[in-house]
C-alpha cells in the first residue's frame, strides 16, 4: 500500500480554501498513493475555538465533506480527514474527529477520545469524548487511529482514565496512523519523536504522525510529521515549517520511505523559522498588506523589524523613527544604517515640539511638573499615537517590539511601546533576542544588524543616559529567574538544573522582587497585542491569571 503524509497550511473556517488545497493533492497524488492522510481538523483548521457554534458553520463545513467524498470517487482515492462531528448523544454537541473516504464512501469514523484542557488547550469546551477504540481494517490493512492527545496519555496518565493506544496491545495492527494538530515551541519536535517511537515500539506497529503546519493567531505548527517502523526507529521526516507531501509504502508491516532524515533545530533556528511563519500568516490570513515599526536603533526594534523583511517583503515594511530630546544621535544613525541594510524605507518624525507642549500642557491643567516616570509615558504615548495614525492613513499593521522579558516585568508603557496589532518577538527573553539576531546575521550577512545595535547597552531612551539596568537587573540575571517562575514545571530536568544554579546564588529579595514585577504586571499583558508563542508556557492562553489576586509567595531554592 503506498501512502500520502499530506501536510499542510489551512486557515481558521475557510472551507472553500481549505478544500482547494485537499484537491490539489488529491489530484496531484492520486496516481501515485492508495491513502492519503490529511491533519486534524483539517477542514475547519485547528483551532476554531467558539466559531464552531456560529450558524451555518458545521452545515457549511459539512458540504464540503461532501464535495471531498465526490473527489476521492473521481479520483478512485482514499483519504483520512480531519473534521467535526454532531455528538447524537449527551454531553458537548460535538466530536473531533475523523472519517477514512474510499472512493467516494465514508468508510469510518473514529471520535477523539483525549481532550486536552491546558495550557492552549480547551478542548472539552466544544467537544465530547469519544468511547470507542480506533480500529478498522482498509483494504487488508488493520489501522489504528488516534487524533493527537490520544497518543499523549501514556506520558501524563494521571490526567485521563483510559491510554488509547492500549487498546492496540494484541491487536495485530498492521499501521497506526496519529492525525495532530500539534503546535510547535522548544524542544516539542525532539519530544514528539521520542513519544511516538516509543508507542510504535510498545504497540510493535509502524506508525505515521501527521501534523498540519502554519501560523493560527499567536500559534504556529510546524509540521514536520514523520515516520516510525515497527522497532520504533524513526525512518524520516517531513520538511519543518512549510507544506510538503511525502510518500512512503507498507509493505507487510514493513515501511518503505523517502522521507528525511531528521535534524534537530537548535532554539535559534527554531525562533527564526517560527516566528517568520508565524508573522506571515498573521499579516496573510488577517488580510493585511503591510506593516510599520517604530525604530529607536534598540535591538528589540531591529529584530523585528528584520523579520518583518523575510516574512513579506522590504517593499511592505515601514520604519518609524521618532526621536525625542533624548534619543542619541547614534542611535538614529543606528536605525538608519538598519533600514539601508534591510532596503527599508525609514521615516522620521520628531517627536520635541509635541512633548515639550504636553509638558507645558500638564503643569497647566494639573499645576505641577510632570514626575519622571510621566514624562518617559508621555514619549511612549506619543510615538504609539503617531504609529497608528500611519496604520489609520496607510491600512498598516502597527507591530509592536516588546519582549518577554519586558512584558513579564512591566517594563513597557500602556498604550505606548505596547500600541500594536501583533508582536512577533513577545514570547521571546531578551537573551533570546540577542541569540537571535545573531542567528539572522550569519544567514543573512547582506542584510545584517548592525553590530553596533547588538553590542549597545539596552536603553529606552526617554531619560538622560537611560539604561535599562537602572530599573531591571541585567537580563543575564533576569532572564533565568523569569524562566523559572513561568516555565518552570514544563522545563525539561537538564534545563531546569541549569537555570536553578544560576538563580540560586542571587539575594532571596531580588528574587522575590521579580516575581512581584511579574504579578503586578498581569494587567499590562492582559492589554497586550497577541504575541508569536515559541515557549512552553506563553502569555495568553498559555498563562491564565486573574489580574484582581493574591499571588502567592515562591518559597526560595535551597
Amino acid at each position: 500500500m503506498r501512502i500520502a503524509i499530506a501536510q499542510l497550511n489551512y486557515k481558521i473556517g475557510d472551507f472553500s480554501g481549505n478544500y482547494a488545497k485537499i484537491e490539489t493533492v488529491v489530484k496531484e497524488n492520486a496516481k501515485n498513493a492508495d491513502l492519503i492522510i490529511f491533519s486534524e481538523l483539517s477542514l475547519s483548521g485547528y483551532y476554531p475555538k467558539d466559531l464552531i457554534e456560529s450558524k451555518g458553520f458545521i452545515e457549511s463545513q459539512n458540504q464540503f465533506l461532501t464535495k471531498i467524498q465526490q473527489l476521492t470517487a473521481q479520483f478512485n482515492t482514499s483519504l483520512v480527514v480531519g473534521f467535526i462531528d454532531k455528538n447524537k448523544g449527551k454531553g458537548k454537541p460535538f466530536h473531533n474527529s475523523l472519517c477514512l473516504i474510499s472512493k467516494g464512501l465514508l468508510s469510518y469514523t473514529y471520535h477523539k477520545r483525549l481532550l486536552p484542557v491546558y495550557n492552549i488547550f480547551d478542548e472539552a469546551r466544544h467537544f465530547a469524548p469519544g468511547n470507542t477504540p480506533g480500529i478498522y481494517e482498509f483494504e487488508g490493512v488493520n489501522i489504528g487511529f488516534l487524533i493527537c492527545e490520544d497518543g499523549w496519555a501514556g506520558l501524563d496518565n494521571y490526567l485521563y482514565e483510559c491510554d488509547p493506544v492500549n487498546d492496540f496491545a494484541n491487536k495485530n495492527i498492521d499501521l497506526i496512523v496519529c492525525i495532530n494538530g500539534s503546535p510547535s515551541n522548544i524542544g516539542k519536535q525532539a519530544e514528539r519523536i521520542e513519544h511516538f517511537c516509543a508507542i510504535a515500539k510498545k504497540c510493535h506497529s509502524p506508525l505515521v504522525f501527521t501534523n498540519q503546519v502554519g501560523g493560527n493567531d499567536d500559534i504556529v505548527f510546524d509540521g514536520s510529521s514523520f515516520l516510525v517502523d515497527q522497532n520504533g526507529l524513526l525512518v524520516g521526516c517531513a520538511k519543518s515549517f512549510e507544506e510538503d507531501i511525502s510518500i512512503f509504502s507498507l509493505e507487510n508491516s514493513t515501511v518503505i520511505s523517502t522521507l528525511f532524515p531528521y535534524q534537530q533545530m537548535s532554539n535559534a533556528e527554531l525562533f527564526y523559522y517560527q516566528t517568520i511563519l508565524g508573522l506571515k500568516d498573521y499579516i496573510q490570513k488577517c488580510g493585511f498588506k503591510k506593516v510599520v515599526i517604530g525604530v529607536s536603533g534598540g535591538i528589540d526594534s531591529a529584530l523585528t523589524l528584520a523579520l518583518a523583511v523575510l516574512a513579506i517583503g522590504s517593499e511592505n515594511v515601514v520604519a518609524l523613527a521618532m526621536p525625542s530630546r533624548y534619543s542619541s544621535s547614534g542611535s538614529i544613525n543606528d536605525a538608519k544604517a538598519l533600514c539601508d541594510n534591510l532596503s527599508v524605507k525609514m521615516i522620521i518624525v520628531s517627536i520635541e515640539e509635541e512633548f515639550s507642549l504636553a509638558i507645558e500642557q500638564f503643569k497647566q491643567s494639573f499645576g505641577e511638573t510632570p514626575s519622571n516616570l510621566t514624562e518617559q509615558n508621555i514619549q511612549a504615548r506619543l510615538r504609539g499615537r503617531i504609529l497608528m495614525e500611519y496604520s489609520n492613513q496607510t491600512g498598516a499593521l502597527v507591530l509592536s517590539t516588546g519582549n518577554k522579558s519586558e512584558l513579564s516585568v512591566g517594563y513597557t508603557t500602556l498604550y505606548g511601546d505596547m500600541t500594536g496589532g501583533f508582536n512577533v518577538i513577545g514570547d521571546l527573553y531578551k537573551t533570546e533576542v540577542y541569540e537571535l539576531a545573531l542567528y539572522f546575521n550569519q544567514k543573512h550577512p547582506d542584510k545584517s544588524i548592525p553590530k553596533a545595535i547588538i553590542t549597545k547597552a539596552p536603553s529606552a531612551e526617554l531619560a538622560p543616559n537611560q539604561k535599562d539596568s537602572d530599573s531591571l537587573p541585567e537580563y543575564e540575571v533576569l532572564d533565568p529567574i523569569l524562566k523559572l517562575y513561568i516555565e518552570g514545571d514544563l522545563l525539561p530536568f537538564d534545563e531546569l538544573e541549569k537555570y536553578q544554579r544560576q538563580v540560586l546564588s542571587l539575594p532571596a529579595d531580588l528574587i522575590a522582587q521579580v516575581h512581584r514585577l511579574v504579578d503586578a504586571a498581569e494587567f499590562k499583558r492582559r492589554q497586550g497585542a497577541p504575541i508569536v508563542r515559541v515557549q512552553r508556557r506563553a502569555f495568553g492562553h498559555g498563562r491564565q491569571l486573574p489580574i484582581a489576586a493574591v499571588y502567592p509567595k515562591v518559597p526560595p531554592l535551597t
